[in-house]
């Protein structure tokens, strides 16, 4: 199964989504801050991520840095201002099926990657 990248800086979170995705067959790994992601990214097929880590120029250094190896999943409370460079925007709170069913798909063959 597919390596899941998940980066989060709170800590709750981070746990609760680490474990939906280990309890759906994922291979994951968790970070709480960009720098911690960023040696994480090769061999990751999807970076599921927090927008602001904790500031939103830390979530776009990620999201630039991860965009030409992996899908890029963002959660956010709010809508971002401009459109972002990503496969899929999660807007909180979401529910663990909606979150599992856009892995599923950034993980498919035809997604890409």
């Amino acid at each position: 199964m597919a390596k899941i990248l998940v980066v989060e800086d709170d800590p709750d979170q981070l746990c609760i989504r680490r474990q939906i995705l280990e309890q759906a067959g994922y291979e994951v790994a968790v970070a709480q801050t960009a720098a911690e992601a960023l040696p994480q990214l090769p061999g990751c097929r999807v970076v599921v991520m927090d927008l602001r880590l904790p500031a939103p120029e830390d979530g776009m250094a990620l999201i630039r840095a991860a965009s030409s190896t992996a899908r890029i999943i963002v959660l956010s409370g709010a809508e971002p201002e401009t459109p972002l460079p990503v496969d899929q925007f999660l807007r909180k709170p979401f529910s663990s099926k909606k979150l599992l069913e856009t892995v599923a798909r950034c993980c498919a063959p035809e997604a890409g990657g």
